[in-house]
């Protein structure tokens, strides 16, 4: 009777051990056969059960099959968590076995790695799609599952940082390229970044002690130049950056937001230690050459010419009345300035036709010079 008894209860032990095993099989068995909807639901069940859910193999189960159910698509859409999900598992199996006692890690790492690379690719796609915030929170992300294999991504810690920049968290993005100074990433986008937020946060010194550390580091950093040139234009300054913004011209012979920026350096006539008209011309024509349909510097130059024109025809309404032949003659070099912007600003207009101040001063010339079928067009 005694040996009856033993063998009814390790009966009922082993019957209730394979009822608590049974979901984990079963998801085990769907997944194998590409049944994700049906794996998901039996592993579900498993990681609620009191026994199975201490079972590191169960959340290695789970990790698997949610990130089938990622790549999947036919069942990608039965949970948007998934991924989360899968990684959550990982996290938790690593936890229930630290030190690998039942050899997992062959099935874990690569996966592990997979999902590192899914979060990357997300973060691009919502950089893409200037969710920038959303960009972050994925690029940390793939930055902080690199970590679960003993890697370093620092792409994506510097994806991190420009998404932030981008989205104009400069203090978030300052974090992000202060961490990947400390762990050794010294690269000029670094430098140049951190600038660039310190910049946002209108904090110079900050600014220009990121800038003068790259420089020192990398002098002949085309985008280091750039963001010195940025710094010290908003700071009023620009005339300390001339040398390296013609040094760009020469290692940057297409760009021509350079000449751009060297045509509104010389053309500022209220810095009257850097104007020169004859130089900001010359860069203006060398920046719409390269970019015919470049408005900025179209607009600036028509602008320019207006400009002189303007101070020359003042200069003749000073003269005495007696004075009709220097009136007429200065009168006249203000007209040749105003025919030479036409033009430009016929060509801005073109380009953005409802700058009413465009319009304004088309209407003027055109009236100044009796151009009535023009002046009529543009009343119309």
């Amino acid at each position: 009777m005694k040996k009856l008894v033993l063998i009814l209860v390790m009966f009922i032990a082993a019957n209730s051990l394979m009822s608590q095993t049974k979901e984990r099989t079963n998801a085990f068995m769907f997944n194998k056969n590409g049944q994700y909807d049906k794996a998901k639901e039996a592993i579900d069940k498993a990681v609620l059960n009191e026994k199975t859910m201490i079972d590191s193999k169960t959340w290695m189960y789970r990790g698997i099959i949610y990130l089938n159910i990622v790549f999947s698509e036919q069942y990608s859409s039965i949970d948007p968590q998934a991924l989360d999900k899968s990684l959550e598992s990982f996290k938790k199996a690593i936890e229930l076995d630290p030190t690998d006692k039942m050899k997992q890690a062959e099935e874990i790492k690569p996966r592990i790695d997979a999902i590192g690379q899914q979060f990357f690719a997300k973060g691009v796609e919502a950089f893409n799609a200037q969710d920038y915030k959303l960009a972050t929170s994925d690029f940390v992300k793939a930055f902080d599952v690199a970590k679960l294999n003993s890697k370093v991504d620092t792409l994506a810690l510097l994806n991190a940082g420009l998404a932030s920049l981008k989205g104009e968290n400069y203090t978030e993005a300052i974090g992000y390229y202060t961490q990947l100074m400390e762990i050794g990433f010294n690269e000029p986008d670094v430098y140049r970044s951190l600038a660039a937020s310190y910049r946002g946060l209108q904090n110079n010194d900050k600014m220009l002690e990121a800038l003068n550390k790259g420089r020192e580091l990398y002098p002949s950093d085309a985008g280091l130049m750039l963001e010195e040139i940025n710094a010290y234009l908003a700071l009023g300054q620009g005339a300390k950056v001339v040398g390296d913004l013609v040094k760009l011209t020469e290692t940057d012979p297409t760009n021509y937001s350079i000449f751009f920026v060297l045509g509104t350096i010389y053309g500022d006539d209220q810095n009257k230690e850097m104007y020169d008209m004859n130089k900001a011309i010359g860069y203006y024509e060398q920046a719409i050459a390269l970019n015919p349909e470049y408005y900025d510097a179209i607009y600036n130059l028509g602008a320019l010419y207006i400009n002189e024109s303007n101070k020359l025809q003042v200069k003749a309404n000073d003269l005495p009345l007696s004075e009709t032949k220097e009136y007429d003659k200065i009168t006249e070099e203000a007209n040749i300035l105003i025919r030479k912007a036409l033009p430009h600003l016929e060509k801005s207009y073109e380009l953005q036709p409802s700058n009413q101040e465009t319009i304004q001063v088309l209407k003027s010339i055109y009236n100044r010079f009796k151009m009535d079928d023009k002046l009529k067009k543009m009343n119309e």
